[in-house]
């Protein structure tokens, strides 16, 4: 099947740490023995594999296609092929050691979590990450090794190299039972002595705190935890080693975390050397009192995902409590979060966690930005380092507040800091205030525009269509705004050369409850432009609120009532196809039917709905989707876009098989789209079986129906209008005529419509409504589809059955009041 070579990725299995392949030695193939935790075995060929994405898939031999693994089910997976390692012999002499201090094999004992027999033997060497762990298994040939993965999701635990007591045992020098009890009196001793100095030393109020950070800015801050470590005989030279050559093969994870995996260190210790070297002070927050106005200042989201526990607010510095204060993730997403310094102290993991979830058992906590004022602390109201009250705050003020912080900056180097926390502070609440003021005035999309030079940065809403320019702000801001919006979706701040996508969950930053996906595209001068369109937050249309005349109304809920079939809706894009489709979705969403949605991006939500997200980086794409569509019991498929043909002959197929199938197309009108799936290389038969009906649609700008100006339609405006109407069908002007004096005529005369324009309208527009053209498949038109018919063809077929051209539709809706010529033609021709 063509999804087997889609889905095949680059090899990267990892080497062991220090060797690497044989000088000849083939790459490994991608053949694979799978054991599963019921014991039962199958062979496999790899077709992907990313375990920290969770997403192995194999190809099965005798099965049609691609399978998917999940690793909860998976013991481990082993390589059929057997390699030969040898020593990276630069990578040894880089780190500063010799071939003889870095053994060719360790034994190893792996423990299960279901407490199934354990996995022994003696590998190359191991890696071990938040995936799981690699390990290089000695063959009978001890110059081979086979390759084998154990997911974390099975591992209890691993041990590697023999135990201190064994060597000991092993060499007669302490009998078994005083092996045993200088053991427990050591892990006595040590947990003992560890947890006591800890807890002695632990802060529990607001004053001795600010004291030991008063001492700890008067240390030396030069020296890394791997150094620290070694200083203190905690760790060898070569422990460093293996664990820094673990940490480059997976750079998110922190060497102190890989250093405990590893068994070398507690997390105890590691906070004790911190705090011995560093003057980290280590608070005993079970007991320590927290102003609950200081809580306020972090989201509980926030809070609970990075394990992050606000303390004390000081000055514009905000005092946090971690595990690890030297992870750099949790201080960027506070800092940005709060707009506040953050000064990170050490806690115990377990008390912390206890802690977090006591003070933030409640999601009810209002967001500070959103927070009034008088909740909070003096010392964090606006205009002293956090963010104010947003609602209540205009865009120009924050615009003078960012450049008070920036004139700010250039005092000398000692108030740099705190001063550019300010600017920072005000940057975070104006990003906000944007996104705000956008999704209040109904705007679609967000632009912002970086220009070279000094010339300023634009930004610019997108309501009802038509971009209006909404604030500029100075050149020397734009890097600092294209970094938080980055930050805020979750992208590389570094990258500057290559567009990015992502998205924005608003609700982590402030009160509404709406996504923006962000696009980020590089320009000229090295300069980034953003462009956000806002999802969620959006309910659907009920479908008599679309727009649709009687008679297309009524034929599309006629339609929409079938069991199966294929429903398409064309259009360019941003003309409300995706709006079109959840409205119909609305109407037939019922208890008793299964509805799959395959959207990119999900942008309408609605109960009773089960709505996918595509994600083509990892191969989840519309085919795919639909495919596992197929095998869960669907009623109706709703696939965002038909892109390419296999989605397309899925989409056939499976409205030919008892399935109501709904989706969209980039065309111009419903009867090009019959002719671009046929291009597609669709079967004509299947496809003209499967089509119920193409609705095609454009947006237009509405008139203010506050201040709209009608006159009596001259004779020349009538007949244009007539000529516009009748062209290219067989209807009869004078028949026309008389029809829309009938049903628009007053007292007998036809009235045009222009904008004017007032206080609630934007030059005489408010709102956009739709235009349609509705193709519904009779006899004719699935013979002409079966015949490969022309677009005039089925047109001329389609009409007879009552079908209405887009320039139609829009005729009649400026004679209705609606619209005026102008927005009319613009989009109907």
């Amino acid at each position: 099947m063509h999804a087997q070579v889609e889905l095949e990725a680059p090899f990267n299995w990892p080497a062991p740490p220090f060797f690497h392949a044989a000088p000849g030695d083939l790459t490994p193939n991608r053949e694979c023995q799978v054991e599963f935790v019921t014991g039962r075995k199958m062979a496999a060929k790899l077709l992907r594999f990313e375990p920290e994405l969770n997403f192995v898939a194999v190809q099965v031999p005798g099965q049609p296609g691609p399978e998917g693994l999940d690793l909860q089910n998976v013991r481990l997976i082993k390589l059929v092929a057997k390699n030969a390692f040898v020593h990276h012999v630069s990578a040894i002499l880089g780190v500063g050691a010799s071939e003889a201090e870095v053994p060719i094999e360790k034994d190893f004992v792996v423990s299960f979590r279901d407490k199934q027999k354990k996995l022994r033997g003696k590998t190359r060497g191991f890696i071990r990450n938040e995936a799981g762990v690699f390990l290089f298994l000695l063959a009978d040939d001890p110059s081979l090794t086979t390759s084998c993965f154990i997911p974390a999701q099975q591992v209890a635990d691993v041990q590697i190299g023999p135990m201190l007591g064994e060597v000991l045992t092993g060499k007669k020098l302490v009998s078994d039972e005083a092996l045993s009890a200088a053991l427990s009196k050591q892990a006595a001793l040590r947990q003992e002595q560890l947890g006591k100095q800890l807890i002695d030393r632990a802060i529990v109020s607001a004053e001795e705190l600010k004291q030991a950070l008063q001492k700890q800015r008067q240390l030396p801050r030069k020296m890394r935890l791997g150094e620290i470590l070694i200083e203190e005989g905690v760790i060898t030279p070569e422990q460093l080693a293996e664990a820094l050559s673990i940490q480059a093969e997976r750079r998110g994870r922190r060497l102190g975390d890989i250093l405990i995996d590893m068994g070398i260190v507690t997390p105890r210790l590691v906070q004790m050397v911190l705090s011995d070297k560093l003057g980290i002070p280590y608070v005993n927050v079970r007991e320590f009192k927290i102003d609950p106005t200081v809580l306020d200042l972090l989201s509980a989201h926030l809070a609970i995902k990075d394990q992050v526990l606000p303390l004390l607010l000081i000055g514009t510095s905000l005092v946090v409590a971690v595990e690890s204060p030297l992870s750099l993730g949790f201080s960027q997403d506070v800092r940005f979060a709060t707009g506040l310094a953050i000064t990170p102290v050490m806690a115990n993991p377990e008390d912390l966690k206890l802690r977090i979830l006591k003070e933030y058992s409640s999601y009810d906590r209002p967001h500070p930005e959103f927070e009034p004022s008088s909740a909070r602390p003096a010392s964090a109201q606006a205009g002293d380092g956090t963010p104010g009250d947003l609602s209540q705050v205009r865009v120009e003020e924050l615009t003078m507040e960012l450049a008070k912080g920036d004139a700010l900056s250039y005092h000398p180097a000692k108030d740099k800091e705190e001063d550019l926390n300010v600017t920072d502070n005000a940057l975070v609440r104006l990003v906000n205030k944007i996104i705000i003021e956008a999704h209040a005035q109904g705007a679609s999309d967000i632009h912002i525009e970086a220009n070279p030079g000094t010339s300023a940065t634009r930004i610019r809403f997108r309501k009802d269509g038509e971009l209006e320019d909404y604030l500029e702000l100075r050149s020397s801001y734009r890097n600092a705004l294209v970094s938080r919006l980055k930050i805020m979706a979750g992208l590389d701040i570094a990258e500057h050369r290559h567009g990015q996508d992502g998205k924005i969950n608003f609700a982590r930053f402030g009160p509404l409850p709406i996504e923006l996906r962000v696009a980020v595209v590089p320009t000229s001068n090295g300069l980034e432009d953003i462009v956000m369109r806002i999802l969620g937050g959006v309910e659907p249309l009920p479908i008599d609120k679309l727009g649709l005349c009687e008679r297309d109304l009524e034929e599309l809920k006629r339609m929409v009532t079938r069991s199966y079939g294929l429903i398409l809706v064309c259009g360019p894009t941003g003309s409300g196809k995706t709006t079109t489709l959840h409205s119909v979705l609305h109407h037939i969403n019922r208890p008793d039917i299964k509805i799959w949605t395959a959207e990119d991006p999900v942008e309408i939500t609605q109960p009773g709905l089960r709505q996918v997200q595509i994600n083509s980086r990892i191969d989840w794409t519309f085919a795919n989707a639909m495919r596992a569509f197929l095998r869960a019991d669907p009623d109706v498929i709703m696939v965002g876009e038909m892109r390419d043909p296999e989605t397309t002959k899925i989409g056939i197929e499976a409205s030919l098989t008892g399935h109501l199938v709904f989706s969209t197309l980039h065309t111009n009108s419903a009867a090009e789209s019959v002719v671009r799936l046929l291009e597609f290389g669709m079967d004509p038969f299947n496809f003209a079986d499967a089509l119920i009906g193409i609705l095609s649609q454009r947006l237009a700008r509405k008139l203010c129906p506050k201040c709209k100006r009608s006159h009596p339609a001259s004779e020349n405006e009538i007949s244009d209008l007539l000529a516009e109407y009748c062209a290219g069908s067989k209807l009869e002007p004078a028949t026309v005529l008389a029809q829309w004096r009938t049903t628009f005529g007053n007292s007998g005369q036809i009235l045009l419509y222009e904008a004017v324009g007032c206080k609630e309208c934007k030059n005489g527009y408010r709102g956009r409504t739709g235009i349609y053209e509705l193709l519904s498949s009779n006899s004719e038109v699935k013979h002409l589809i079966r015949i490969r018919g022309t677009v005039p063809q089925i047109v001329d077929a389609a009409q007879a059955g009552g079908l209405r051209l887009l320039r139609q539709d829009a005729i009649e809706k400026v004679l209705g009041g609606l619209l005026d010529l102008i927005c009319a033609r613009s989009v109907a021709n």
